[in-house]
């Protein structure tokens, strides 16, 4: 329980110093501990208390009406990705989470320029991507900020769509989880063994923020996400 809460504790960490990185960071590792299903309820319902944390943090920058389309696709995406988590073979479904993360990290650390979209209507295909990967792994958001980076969104709203994305997006995903059967009583002990670390954490992840670059902590986070990714994929091939 102690290794997992630490794992816990410095994801959240990371999402509240630099708004992303708790799901990245936290399933590969859980993952390993407590397999694909535990650890996808676990850190959904960690998810939801960070979610909430910082839409209140950054409530002055919500934006629910370009969240709406996303949101709302989403939720025709999320029931296939727990599908698929329930039914497929372990070792496929974390050799495909390990890829992902992988696959992601690198593409944010490398920044390739991204065609300008100028059609809104694509935030649907994202939101339904993000609902698919959401239910599956936790991780709803490379769909999103690839939509976002081609649609050209600046730091300010790009920020206020995903915090008021992330939250009804993590409570669809929880709510999900519970009706599957994930919700098992080592999964809600430990969640409330770690609601202590996920605030500290929250909290003290906003003082690192005005002390740190952001550019540079997020490079360390990606760099170590590949790094993670590619370890998942190698423990559970063969």
């Amino acid at each position: 329980m102690a290794a997992i809460i630490l794992v816990i504790f410095v994801a959240a960490l990371l999402q509240g110093a630099l708004g992303f990185g708790f799901a990245l960071v936290a399933m590969p590792l859980l993952a390993l501990m407590l397999g694909t299903q535990a650890t996808a309820a676990l850190v959904a319902l960690c998810g939801c208390v960070l979610a909430a944390l910082m839409l209140f943090h950054y409530r002055r920058d919500v934006h629910f009406g370009e969240a709406a389309g996303l949101i709302l696709s989403a939720a025709a995406g999320v029931p296939l990705g727990i599908f698929i988590l329930a039914h497929a073979p372990r070792g496929p479904l974390l050799v495909a989470l390990g890829l992902l993360i992988a696959a992601f990290s690198l593409y944010s650390l490398l920044r390739p320029p991204a065609k300008e979209l100028k059609d809104r209507r694509w935030r649907f295909v994202a939101g339904f991507l993000g609902g698919i990967l959401g239910g599956a792994y936790n991780i709803p958001g490379p769909p999103v900020i690839l939509y976002g980076a081609m649609r050209r969104w600046s730091p300010a709203r790009f920020l206020g769509v995903t915090q008021a994305f992330f939250l009804p997006l993590a409570i669809m995903i929880g709510a999900g989880h519970a009706l599957a059967g994930f919700w098992t009583r080592e999964v809600l002990t430990l969640f409330a063994a770690s609601l202590p670390a996920i605030i500290a954490a929250s909290f003290i992840g906003r003082r690192i923020a005005a002390l740190l670059s952001p550019e540079t902590l997020s490079k360390a986070v990606y760099g170590l996400c590949v790094i993670l990714g590619l370890v998942i994929v190698a423990a559970n091939i063969g």
